[in-house]
């Protein structure tokens, strides 16, 4: 990316001098895309470092006080409990002070006392016996730990509450609770996300957080339905990852890596795994409203979010498709095309039987892995080559194990698609170089 950043700001002068550029677009250019000799890898070391060493001397500090725990008074293990937690706060008001705005000091202060607020709060509670169980000291840490987001700008403390309150959420629904309330919990972190991504959208910065977002929402998604109305998951999650990867796809238009397209990436990877995992019978059975269940397993008044999703998920995967073709966009269409035929393949099976859902999910993966490998091919991308005979690949090895096919007739196949994934890695290659000039 330095190097493309360099390559830029040495041709910027001479854009503005020919008039392509205006002098103003120009530095909103370098603005935006920093100074190409700028520390961007020490930057990001420094905060790692920074983080880690708050996590180490936080863990140190606990181990430390716990060698001679048993041998100290309750007043005395509360003043200990609560010194840490106390001393992360005086530490913050004197770097807001002293006008400390180094990102590596907010996020390292920030973790230091996210963890020592943790370790107050169970200690305290080891203290004087105060009942709770896990979930209870989950949400009550986390709900704590969401100001230092905002007092301190840092985004390790987000991230932490992101996960929290998804273990939170994994934790009531594991014990017969229901986890809805994840939902406006998890909006209360979302306007410190938007900020970090207009700062800056293909920062690192924004691409962890975008990162913690999306795999906690695809988590969470799970957790929180209810499934009262079996197969309603098949609509949810085909949509959910449909939304991801043509959002993403928008959004992260321009992004210097993958890493840096988080929402794209989890789209990208969760439709084809989805499709694959429906191409087999199981998920299509004892499906839809005759299978409806109603023990005392599944809470009704919660299950309002499962059609909620399936609804307001299915209908923004729809208007974000209608976008891409429009735009005349195939291969992104294709994969936005996946909500679609996983509400068909439903209906189908809801009103039939297993096998027309199966048969369309098989034809649609095989399309899709195809569609993948053409597109590669046609633009020189190796990567996405690869996802297209992976794609394609797995749906022929699932087939294969499916079925009575002999270890010779499984064997040959095997060597096959190696060979398949050989040379057409081997023919992009040769043609890049050639198009390179070497």
């Amino acid at each position: 990316m330095r190097k493309q950043v360099r390559w830029l700001h040495n041709e910027l002068p001479d854009l503005v001098g020919s008039g392509v550029l205006s002098a103003e677009a120009a530095d909103r250019l370098r603005s935006h895309y920093g100074e190409p000799g700028g520390p961007a890898g020490g930057r990001m070391a420094l905060l790692v470092f920074g983080v880690l060493g708050s996590l180490l001397v936080g863990a140190g500090i606990i181990l430390l006080f716990a060698h001679n725990w048993d041998e100290l008074s309750r007043p005395t293990r509360t003043v200990v409990a609560l010194a840490p937690l106390a001393a992360g706060q005086l530490l913050a008001l004197w770097g807001v002070w002293a006008g400390r705005r180094s990102v590596a000091w907010r996020e390292g202060v920030a973790t230091f006392i996210t963890l020592a607020l943790g370790a107050a709060i169970a200690l305290v509670g080891q203290t004087y016996h105060i009942p709770g169980d896990p979930g209870a000291f989950c949400l009550t840490w986390m709900l704590l730990a969401l100001p230092l987001v905002y007092l301190l700008g840092a985004s390790a403390p987000a991230i932490a509450y992101l996960v929290g309150i998804t273990s939170w959420a994994g934790y009531s629904q594991g014990i017969g609770g229901h986890a809805v309330l994840f939902w406006p919990l998890a909006a209360l972190v979302l306007p410190h996300v938007w900020q970090a991504a207009r700062a800056g959208r293909h920062s690192t910065r924004s691409a962890v957080l975008g990162w913690a977002v999306g795999l906690c929402l695809c988590v969470a998604t799970g957790i929180t339905l209810e499934k009262a109305l079996p197969g309603l998951w098949i609509v949810v999650y085909s949509s959910l990852f449909a939304v991801l990867y043509l959002a993403g796809r928008a959004w992260h238009a321009g992004a210097p890596s993958v890493f840096h397209q988080p929402f794209f990436a989890t789209g990208a990877v969760g439709v084809p795994m989805l499709s694959l995992m429906l191409t087999w019978e199981w998920p299509w059975q004892q499906i839809g409203h005759r299978y409806f269940r109603s023990t005392y397993r599944f809470h009704h008044e919660a299950a309002w979010f499962d059609y909620l999703a399936a609804v307001g998920l299915f209908a923004l995967a729809v208007a974000l498709l209608v976008r891409s073709i429009r735009r005349r966009e195939a291969l992104t269409a294709l994969y936005g095309l996946a909500p679609v035929t996983a509400a068909v393949a439903y209906a189908a099976a809801v009103a039939d039987s297993p096998t027309p859902a199966v048969l369309l999910l098989n034809a649609y993966l095989l399309a899709l892995g195809i569609g993948t490998l053409v597109a590669g091919l046609r633009g020189g991308r190796l990567g996405v080559v690869n996802a297209g005979m992976l794609i394609t690949t797995s749906l022929i090895l699932a087939r294969f194990f499916d079925s009575d096919f002999g270890l010779v007739a499984r064997g040959a196949a095997f060597i096959a698609l190696g060979l398949g994934f050989f040379f057409t890695n081997l023919v992009l290659i040769r043609r890049g170089r050639g198009g390179s000039g070497e």
